[in-house]
């Protein structure tokens, strides 16, 4: 019986937390035609999900391809000068490493544990979603052809976001939730 109240009372806070995060309603790359050693931007578009106003820890991760012919650089959060914005996102080097072990994010047919070859790099702020559903948050990361890239080939660039809830050790783990509210890919040619 106890067992039972402890996992109901566990799964109402996050049914509450699903409804107060920010959704990806779109993720592209600004400039897919790049020279080797230039750079472009990796742009999610973020909306809260509901009219509550909550304060949530949000992730974006951008994934790029094993090889090393790209690198992503710094993410800033809010360039459109909205929740909060323009602010730096901190990298949490982590995160994707619990996502994968937490084996909780899965979105819209994606799964995030069945991406294979791919880097990640991870960005974390807390935010408030102010409630606000006809505003959107856009947040930019950096995505540089390296100067080795090799050319004439297309590289897929993977955008993920969501909210981390944390167990309540405060650090990002595997033991945490994270719940994805958004998954796109996109590609970067290198010429």
């Amino acid at each position: 019986m106890k067992k039972k109240l402890l996992l109901g009372l566990v799964a109402v806070p996050l049914v509450l937390l699903t409804s107060c995060l920010f959704v990806l309603q779109g993720f592209v790359v600004l400039d897919g035609n790049l020279g080797t050693g230039e750079k472009t931007l990796a742009r999610f578009t973020l909306r809260p999900v509901t009219t509550e106003t909550a304060k949530v820890f949000q992730f974006v991760v951008v994934g790029v391809d094993d090889g090393g012919d790209l690198k992503v650089g710094k993410a800033t959060w809010g360039t459109n000068g909205k929740f909060g914005g323009p602010t730096r996102m901190p990298v949490s080097a982590p995160l994707p490493a619990a996502m994968t072990t937490s084996g909780d994010c899965s979105t819209s047919g994606f799964t995030f544990n069945d991406v294979t070859n791919t880097t990640w790099k991870a960005f974390l702020i807390e935010v408030r979603t102010r409630g606000k559903v006809n505003s959107k948050a856009v947040v930019d990361a950096v995505v540089t052809a390296t100067a080795g890239a090799t050319t004439g080939t297309s590289y897929p660039v993977i955008g993920v976001t969501g909210v981390w809830v944390d167990d309540g050790d405060t650090i990002v783990n595997g033991a945490d939730t994270f719940i994805c509210s958004g998954a796109s890919t996109s590609s970067v040619f290198v010429h």
